[in-house]
């Protein structure tokens, strides 16, 4: 069974009618809509993800586990972007700082410390394509 027979086009319906919506969705919400639609159509929806996602580590879990995990999962969004997508670099860096940050907090600093090297390596091929 191929990628498209494996969607369940009931659930794609359903995660863009409450983007498109004109009710308000909560953060949680949107995550949940943008993975989903991530996995259909990736150019379109991995920056909106990745968005969401930092949007969501940095402003609302209480719990650092959790916040990690939600900051991890948002520089996974940002890395399969493709390499075209002109906000990929900016979103890699915003989620590759929060990541950084919270694992430093967590007293992580080895982990701290690997996040920070494939940071400079980002900035240092953003530098190069610019």
């Amino acid at each position: 069974m191929n990628h498209r027979e494996s969607v369940d086009h009931d659930a794609v319906l359903r995660a863009r009618t409450l983007l498109l919506g004109s009710g308000t969705i909560n953060i949680h919400e949107a995550v949940d809509a943008y993975r989903l639609l991530a996995e259909v159509s990736p150019a379109v929806y991995l920056p909106r993800l990745a968005q969401a996602l930092l949007e969501y580590g940095t402003a609302d879990p209480r719990d650092p586990g959790t916040r990690l995990a939600v900051l991890t999962e948002a520089a996974a969004a940002a890395r399969r972007m493709a390499a075209a997508e002109p906000r990929r670099a900016g979103l890699l860096r915003k989620a590759l700082e929060a990541c950084e940050q919270e694992l430093t907090l967590l007293g992580r600093t080895e982990q701290a410390r690997s996040v920070s090297e494939e940071l400079a390596r980002a900035a240092g091929s953003e530098e190069r394509d610019r």
